[in-house]
């Protein structure tokens, strides 16, 4: 059992082949006496490529969790916002045995470089979606803040800023009725870029029917980091 996710979209009909590219930046030079060698460098930026389904139809095999009605014209439009919008998003496949064991997971943010929509009459009223996504990684400068001593000697430290609402996220949820793991991921933390490490912490397949008054660990006992 394969889940795909694009920052909020679900891939509705997981794809068949996924490449990864971890790119190399090593570089090769000459020496004297000793020919060619091989400077090693760290990787580059990791690309990604996939094709899918875009669905006018209904299907028996459609994955989607919350959007199972959406057709083709919707994942169409999302991926134009992905690109017009310049939008960075959490790249998630989950991997996952018929009874909810997990086998892997790929979680990493992106940029979608490009894609292209494939109509075919072959396919009926159904497209294709092609698209290239390209691992995205924070930069930026960095403020750095110096203070000067009762003995004249300066010293600078860096800053970093980290934006808050004053809200603490708890480190439990009990579950309404109706309310999915989703759902109830996206209301504590603000997102879902953690919901898998979330269900398989807590055992739990995805989809999943969850009870009325169960309790779901959002973080692990004793740990303060927050998965």
């Amino acid at each position: 059992m394969y889940y795909f996710y694009m920052g909020t979209m679900q891939i509705p009909i997981p794809p068949k082949e996924l490449t990864t590219t971890i790119n190399g930046k090593n570089e090769t030079m000459e020496l004297l006496g000793k020919g060619e060698v091989n400077v090693i460098k760290p990787a580059g930026l990791t690309d990604l490529a996939f094709k899918f389904l875009l669905p006018n139809s209904d299907y028996p095999f459609n994955e989607s969790l919350l959007f199972k009605s959406k057709k083709a014209k919707y994942y169409i439009d999302e991926l134009e916002k992905l690109k017009t919008t310049k939008t960075i998003f959490q790249f998630i496949v989950v991997r996952m045995k018929p009874g909810g064991q997990m086998l892997a997971m790929t979680n990493m943010k992106c940029t979608l470089e490009n894609y292209v929509i494939e109509e075919d009459a072959d396919n009926g009223f159904d497209s294709y979606a092609s698209v290239t996504l390209k691992q995205w990684k924070p930069w930026g400068a960095k403020r750095i803040e110096v203070k000067t001593d009762k003995d004249g000697t300066a010293k600078g430290s860096v800053k970093s800023d980290r934006p808050t609402d004053g809200k603490v996220a708890a480190s439990t949820a009990k579950v309404s009725k109706g309310q999915t793991l989703q759902q109830i991921v996206k209301k504590q933390l603000g997102n879902t870029d953690n919901l898998f490490q979330i269900a398989a912490l807590n055992k739990i397949a995805v989809p999943a029917i969850l009870g009325v008054g169960q309790v779901v660990q959002l973080k692990r006992e004793g740990n303060n980091e927050w998965l």
